[in-house]
């Protein structure tokens, strides 16, 4: 049996039962290769294949799922038996696909044209660049490209589907210091091309040997610039802060402040189905939904939650594309860049650090409130130039203030993946609470 057989037979089984029907197929290939100092320890080249099927009746939604095409009426009939056990007074909706979706090229698989001697070269290459300097004693390098198909039909006409993927690699070097300076750099891209492993491979080497030497500082507070990879993580506190069903169960310190002025005038943050920058593209959610370019926070002005179907309905606004499975997230959460680089942020710096390194988001920050506390590595800066590594230092203090206080936004923006896609630059930020050694 084909998708197109299974989802007659569904759609069969749901006109019989008087429900609507909603099926969404989702196919996705990884491949990954790690090596620790020049020797594979890790490889893995898999395909996964799942259907989720969902039957709404009185607003209710029952939920199964399988991983074959062989037996539509039993992943049918678990779905509408599991509306019984729905314990919820939430109503939720199916979308029609009558809303205008964003032109976006899929992805044409180019990453599994390539050979796997290609793409061992990839990690050979940064091994041997990162083991250049004889002061290195430890490294790793890691090269990955994913594919997914994602595809929604419904008995409400809604029929949309999308290929995207891409490629990426990391590495981390450690250098021979009293403690060992250990440093990352990563790479993404649409295209092979677009992922250098020489220069991921120089970049993790020449900074871990940049942190030879690294010491603490004294406790106080510092103005800093959160370089782009911290920075991105930081910003992930505000994934969960424009989730409109975390506001609707009091769960976002934002609740209640659209309109409002939360952070500093240089601030804007967009979320966008697609970037050049990013390997994540969407012309719709999990729910068919079209994605479209937003504002989230506009010169320091919330404009928007987040929302899917049931959440907006919730609000009587229009749903913003953003559900994801059961939660909500933006696609590509993008920081509006400024004019200056990272060379003119250090100048402004003029005294303080860069950190360059957080560790601890789970266990440190909590979205509810804002507060973080988190162990950092840093490079301090005098006269606005880099002079030694800073280690065994923690960074204190309240996302929700801290975007107030950003003093200038860089213009090195990033693309960045996790459980969705960011495009960051660096920031300065006036003041940071810093605990040190002393």
């Amino acid at each position: 049996m084909n998708f197109e057989e299974f989802k007659e037979k569904i759609f069969a089984l749901a006109k019989g039962k008087v429900v609507e029907v909603q099926i969404s197929y989702s196919k996705s290939r990884n491949f990954q290769v790690r090596y620790q100092n020049g020797e594979m320890d890790q490889y893995t080249d898999a395909e996964k294949f799942r259907i989720n099927v969902q039957v709404l009746k009185d607003g209710k939604i029952g939920m199964s799922y399988t991983e074959t095409l062989d037996d539509p009426e039993k992943v049918f009939m678990d779905a509408y038996e599991n509306i019984s056990i729905v314990d919820t007074e939430d109503i939720e909706y199916f979308y029609n696909g009558k809303g205008v979706y964003p032109k976006i090229e899929p992805y044409n698989g180019v990453f599994e044209n390539l050979s796997v001697k290609e793409r061992l070269n990839y990690v050979e290459i940064t091994h041997k660049k990162i083991r250049e300097d004889e002061r290195i004693i430890n490294d790793m390098a890691v090269y990955g490209d994913q594919m997914s198909e994602s595809k929604i039909v419904n008995t409400l006409g809604l029929n949309v589907s999308f290929v995207s993927g891409g490629g990426f690699m990391y590495a981390m070097a450690v250098a021979k210091d009293v403690s060992p300076r250990s440093a990352f750099e990563f790479a993404i891209g649409k295209k092979p091309e677009e992922i250098n492993p020489t220069h991921v491979g120089e970049r993790a080497k020449d900074e871990a040997i940049t942190l030879i030497g690294s010491k603490s500082v004294k406790s106080g507070k510092y103005r800093v610039i959160l370089r782009n990879d911290v920075f991105s993580d930081i910003l992930g506190m505000l994934v969960s802060m424009i989730n409109a069903d975390n506001a609707h169960k009091n769960l976002s310190p934002l609740k209640g402040k659209i309109g409002e002025k939360i952070a500093s005038e240089k601030f804007t943050v967009k979320d966008l189905p697609i970037h050049n920058l990013s390997i994540v593209a969407a012309p719709f959610d999990s729910q068919g939904v079209p994605t479209k370019e937003k504002v989230i926070i506009e010169n320091g002005v919330f404009k928007t939650f987040l929302h899917n179907l049931k959440t907006a309905k919730k609000d009587n606004v229009e749903p913003t594309g953003n559900a994801y499975g059961t939660s909500i997230a933006p696609i590509n959460l993008y920081v509006e860049p400024g004019e200056k680089n990272f060379e003119e942020l250090l100048k402004t710096l003029d005294n303080g650090i860069i950190i360059i390194e957080v560790e601890g988001m789970h266990s440190g920050a909590n979205p509810i409130s804002g507060n973080f506390s988190l162990g950092a590595k840093g490079l301090k800066v005098e006269n606005g130039k880099i002079v030694h590594g800073v280690e065994q230092i923690t960074i204190s203090g309240n996302f929700l203030e801290i975007m107030h206080k950003i003093e200038e936004v860089g213009n090195d923006l990033r693309g960045f993946i996790g459980m969705n896609g960011m495009i960051v630059p660096s920031v300065l930020i006036s003041e940071l609470d810093i605990a040190g050694n002393a």
